[in-house]
């Protein structure tokens, strides 16, 4: 980590506000996981919850209880799930990326012209001399 207080001038500010920057994205990333956590844990509940009927329906059509398509008809709402959460996950992974592209892009931007400022300084003191 880059301590603010070793940057002379303008720069420092901009060392501060990185590190700010980087303390929020750990914030966030750590509340991101804990949300994933919750998140698939009630999907485990879910997909039990749907799973139940539909194993008990299958197994009444094994033994000719029921006809088959009365056995595949109790599993689409299983199947629409299934399907709407890997979309779910699909698009919030996606736009992750993107994100996690653009954060790395800004952060990059600011330490150049937080180096740059440092050695325009550096050169206006060497020239004042």
């Amino acid at each position: 980590m880059t301590n603010a207080g070793t940057r002379p001038g303008g720069a420092s500010d901009a060392w501060v506000r990185i590190e700010k920057e980087k303390r929020l994205d750990r914030f966030i990333r750590k509340a991101s996981i804990i949300a994933w956590a919750v998140t698939l844990g009630l999907l485990v509940l879910f997909a039990i919850a749907l799973v139940a009927p539909v194993v008990q329906v299958m197994r009444m059509a094994a033994a000719g209880g029921v006809p088959w398509v009365i056995a595949v008809g109790s599993a689409m709402p299983l199947f629409g799930a299934l399907t709407s959460v890997s979309l779910l996950v699909a698009t919030l992974t996606t736009v992750g990326v993107f994100l996690r592209f653009r954060t790395a892009s800004l952060s990059e931007i600011q330490l150049r012209l937080a180096t740059l400022e440092e050695m325009l300084s550096a050169q206006s003191e060497s020239q004042s001399h």
